[in-house]
């Protein structure tokens, strides 16, 4: 799993049939540096079935993961290899040896 910003959409006018209706994100990868997270430059494509919108904070998870994320007994067939899984609020880090929690806009 990954914590990563959205920074785009990824619109397809034909798809397979498995991944109609599904809105697909891009995601830059986020690294934790010593004071602020930074983009690693790595961007991924994700499906979200929750709600992200351009911006926010998310965790993306892979594999049987990504399908997990999508409501039983149909997900067993998404053709997914990465999927949202949370939109994220807030994450707590350790600096100068305190927890500090850092909210996301």
């Amino acid at each position: 799993m990954i914590l990563g910003r959205v920074i785009g959409e990824v619109w397809a006018t034909k798809k397979n049939p498995r991944i109609e209706g599904r809105k697909a994100l891009l995601v830059a990868v986020l690294a934790q540096n010593e004071e602020k997270r930074t983009p690693t430059g790595e961007v991924v494509v994700a499906f979200d079935n929750i709600g992200a919108r351009i911006g926010n904070t998310v965790t993306v998870t892979w594999g049987s993961g990504a399908r997990a994320v999508f409501a039983a007994p149909d997900n067993r067939w998404v053709l997914a290899d990465a999927a949202v899984a949370r939109i994220v609020d807030a994450v707590s880090v350790e600096k100068d040896g305190r927890e500090v929690e850092e909210r996301e806009d």
